[in-house]
């Protein structure tokens, strides 16, 4: 279903973009029955079931591997250009780290502003407007926090890191997606956000993390298809 060597996840590159469809809207549909009681529930649990949450919570924010992946990007950049000139090895390398944080830092905030742009346009109401406004309450174009609930912006962040991570190691795919899930199930603990909105921001997110990396493949950027036809990092790193 992610597999990270196919071009795109749930057998979109298969020719089962109908069966796509088709289960991702059965699934929003049961969401959204969902968005009402699950909401209700989780505004009654008491606050030491909700407090790991709030912690758990904080890994969806974009800043803390946005902001590393820049400065490494940046300072493996000037090393290359300006601090290894006489070494070669250390040139390639610090290129190397360079293009790796780059590719990190656009595979996340890609996804991240693509979840922005669709909540501003869609303007759906924050489970904190339920009791006034309901699920169904929506601010389009102009809006503020409390009408910037679908997708989740932060379920968004996690899973394109996670897809991110995946890219380059396969092998922790469970570890990163499990991680993944607990941020999106903290959007709908801390009360911020519906069921729904969270399956919006795991699609965004999973979609857009592949569709960077695919822009990247195309231009022969850190990733090659192999013999077996998988995609795969090409890190252009020096033997000792």
């Amino acid at each position: 279903m992610l597999n990270p060597q196919n071009r795109w996840p749930f057998g979109l590159d298969q020719g089962y973009l109908p069966q796509f469809l088709a289960i991702s809207g059965a699934i929003f549909v049961a969401l959204l029955f969902l968005d009402a009681p699950v909401t209700r529930y989780v505004a009654q649990l008491p606050e030491a079931v909700r407090a790991p949450f709030y912690i758990i919570t904080r890994a969806g924010r974009s800043d803390w591997n946005l902001v590393p992946a820049l400065l490494v990007m940046l300072g493996a950049f000037l090393a290359a250009r300006y601090g290894f000139r006489a070494n070669a090895q250390a040139r390639q390398k610090a290129q190397t780290i360079a293009s790796v944080s780059a590719f990190v830092f656009a595979g996340v905030a890609g996804p991240g502003l693509l979840a922005n742009l669709v909540k501003r346009l869609v303007g759906r109401a924050r489970p904190v407007q339920f009791d006034e406004a309901g699920i169904f309450s929506f601010d389009p174009v102009v809006n503020d926090w409390t009408s910037q609930s679908f997708p989740s912006g932060d379920t968004t962040t996690i899973f394109a890191f996670a897809l991110v991570v995946m890219f380059f190691w396969p092998r922790t795919a469970w570890l990163v997606l499990f991680g993944a899930v607990l941020v999106g199930l903290s959007r709908v603990m801390v009360g911020v956000h519906f069921p729904s909105d969270v399956f919006g921001g795991f699609l965004t997110g999973v979609i857009g993390a592949y569709g960077v990396r695919n822009y990247c493949l195309g231009r022969g950027w850190l990733f090659i298809r192999d013999g077996d036809g998988r995609i795969v990092p090409r890190l252009n790193w020096p033997k000792n």
